[in-house]
């Protein structure tokens, strides 16, 4: 399957690199070189190793609110200014309703950067962004807009969501996030990197490899039967069996297992025969049928790349890849019956992907349209919890401005002598809401649950605000960074 790729954001843009280092490593050639990244810093830019400078798209740096990095080895003098430039974030600092306005306002410069794309040349497009991310999220938001209105090719999103211990606004905006993207994109796969850290190391100095490990999972995906063939395939993975699993649309989650074979391949005329049916299949010429079972069933229970149940899944696809001896058809039939016991749907592809040079064989397994996901129902209260937490202290905030407004010291009486005598220098006119009434209210309000928060018009670009719906509402109504 041909993809072109987009990378939005430092999270973005890291993924992409690695997605493209990882291609020229296993030789599947998935995007014949349609890849954008789009930033509005270029710090990270400096960063990758097989993404070309002339795909490299900074926007946003003439914007007067968005700021790019001072280097601390340029000749320039070392004012305050500088100093306070290198202090702040980079790019659009965490904003996504920043990021959102810099990518309208330099629509033509991102739509001339996608002239060097071919979209004719390739079966779907896929937004990379890091869904906490101000870049990732506002700028993802736009480009994803616009690629669904010029393409008549799916357009999928893959997106890393932020950690449990990162902070409330990078919550806040990777439920915004999800919430812009489903109803929008074809599907969206989101990778919680969470569930791939090591507790014993710091998440930031983990992203390199986890960013490796994701992107070896969407080669073996959307990638399968790209490389080079050298053998005859029985089931050949075919780009549309991965366009209608993902059709339905939601969210989606990958598993994948692999295990060492025997690597003896008879040759091209043995396999042919035996697809004729010329020629029998041993337990000495194949992996067997339990061995596919046990490998599935590993794939299933594997780290999935969002971690779901998969039991109401919509539709799945299973490919596996090795040896062209390792893999039969009888394997593919048991591994088959398996997920659709456990996924609970009929709707089961296979393909394989025939690898001569191979030491083991692989199973990845693909979950169209999860809907049981307990990182997103966290990651939306969360969010729905700050939103209430900002209301309370607005309206806390607008009370104590409307005392201070209905006060009036009198510092000069109009005798011109100070009342020293006065226990009561401050005179109130009215008897506003204290604090501790206006707290309560924003309690109440939360307990009868009519705090409703306002979402902008997708039309334009922005990103949606309202984030107190759950994963399965959102699902339902899906139509058919910046650092991670």
């Amino acid at each position: 399957m041909k993809l072109s790729l987009f990378g939005v954001g430092n999270a973005g843009t890291r993924l992409l690199d690695q997605l493209l280092q990882a291609e020229e490593k296993t030789g599947r050639n998935f995007t014949d070189g349609n890849v954008l990244a789009f930033n509005t810093a270029a710090e990270v830019f400096g960063e990758t190793e097989a993404l070309p400078e002339e795909r490299q798209i900074l926007i946003g740096d003439t914007h007067p609110k968005v700021n790019q990095y001072v280097d601390p080895t340029d000749d320039a003098p070392d004012t305050d200014a500088a100093s306070a430039a290198q202090q702040a974030g980079a790019g659009v600092d965490g904003d996504p309703e920043l990021g959102a306005a810099v990518a309208n306002d330099e629509l033509p410069e991102i739509r001339r950067a996608l002239d060097l794309v071919d979209d004719t040349a390739v079966d779907a497009a896929m937004v990379i962004a890091g869904f906490g991310g101000g870049t990732g999220c506002g700028v993802g938001s736009v480009l994803l807009e616009e690629l669904q209105s010029i393409y008549e090719i799916p357009v999928y999103v893959l997106g890393a969501l932020p950690a449990p211990s990162e902070s409330d606004a990078r919550a806040l905006t990777a439920a915004r996030a999800i919430r812009t993207f489903v109803p929008l994109a074809d599907a969206v796969l989101p990778v919680d990197n969470d569930a791939w850290a090591r507790s014993t190391e710091p998440l930031a100095d983990q992203y390199d490899e986890i960013n490796a490990t994701i992107a070896a999972r969407i080669l073996s995906l959307f990638a399968a039967g790209e490389a080079e063939p050298t053998t005859i395939s029985e089931m050949r993975i075919d780009p549309a069996d991965v366009m209608r699993t993902l059709a339905v649309g939601g969210l989606s989650s990958i598993g994948h297992a692999s295990i060492e074979v025997d690597t003896d391949d008879p040759g091209v005329i043995t396999r042919l025969l035996r697809l004729l049916g010329l020629a029998e299949e041993t337990p000495d010429t194949q992996t067997d049928a339990a061995t596919i079972k046990r490998l599935v069933r590993s794939a299933l229970e594997s780290k999935l790349t969002l971690p779901c149940g998969i039991e109401a899944t919509d539709r799945v696809l299973v490919i596996l890849s090795g040896p062209p001896s390792a893999i039969s058809r009888k394997g593919f039939e048991t591994g088959r019956y398996l997920l659709e016991e456990e996924a609970g749907t009929v709707e089961v592809l296979a393909g394989d992907e025939p690898l001569s040079t191979a030491t083991e064989i692989t199973a990845t397994v693909l979950f169209s349209n999860v809907t049981d996901v307990p990182r997103i129902d966290e990651l939306q209260q969360r969010a729905v919890a700050t939103l209430h937490d900002q209301a309370a202290e607005t309206q806390v905030t607008e009370t104590a401005t409307a005392i201070t407004d209905a006060t009036m010291i009198d510092a000069e009486p109009i005798d011109g002598t100070a009342d020293e005598g006065s226990d009561h220098p401050f005179e109130f006119r009215g008897e506003p809401e204290t604090q501790d009434e206006a707290a309560d209210g924003v309690a109440a309000e939360r307990d009868d649950g009519a705090a409703d928060t306002p979402e902008e018009d997708g039309a334009s670009g922005a990103v949606a605000a309202e984030t107190d719906a759950t994963p399965a509402d959102t699902t339902a109504a899906t139509p058919q960074d910046d650092d991670e």
